[in-house]
């Protein structure tokens, strides 16, 4: 399945609210909890968050748009310690695309954007429980780096690292 890839505006946020809390739902509430997961979302998926995402130049959010609207966005900026990575803070997909592709062609625009841009590196955190999104990331060239403990949301995760060559 194709979508279209571009650029998120201030009129996404709603779907993209939409978007993150089915995920959300579907991928993390099992491993940490609905209460949790709802916590989580109010903090940090909010519609104030997602317009500060959007403003902000140095982040980047993109949407995956589809006839019946948006399915899935990434997004994310540069990593506070190496001015070469960028740090992959969001790539969630609407559960019932879930094996279409539009992850895929989500991650691969971001990282032909990443490149024109002059990264070198993509980093990313993803919970030691969530299986489908591991095998996602290495089955997309990204390897393990390190595990720690997120206390945001107590759970142990790990770190993975994508090189960018071209």
């Amino acid at each position: 399945m194709t979508v279209d890839i571009r650029p998120a505006t201030a009129d996404d946020v709603a779907a993209l609210q939409r978007v993150a809390e089915r995920a959300w739902h579907d991928a993390h509430a099992p491993i940490i909890g609905t209460e949790t997961t709802e916590e989580f979302l109010a903090e940090h998926y909010d519609a104030e968050t997602f317009r500060a995402v959007i403003d902000d130049e140095s982040r980047l959010l993109a949407v995956a748009d589809a006839s019946e609207g948006i399915v899935g966005f990434t997004g994310g900026g540069p990593d506070d310690d190496s001015p070469a990575t960028f740090h992959l803070s969001r790539i969630y997909v609407d559960p019932d695309w879930w094996g279409q592709g539009v992850g895929r062609q989500l991650l691969a625009h971001l990282e032909e954007a990443l490149r024109e841009q002059g990264y070198e590196h993509i980093t990313l955190g993803v919970m030691a429980e969530n299986d489908r999104a591991i095998r996602f990331y290495e089955s997309a060239g990204f390897d393990r780096e390190e595990e720690f403990y997120d206390e945001a949301i107590d759970t142990t995760s790990y770190v993975y690292r994508k090189e960018l060559a071209d």
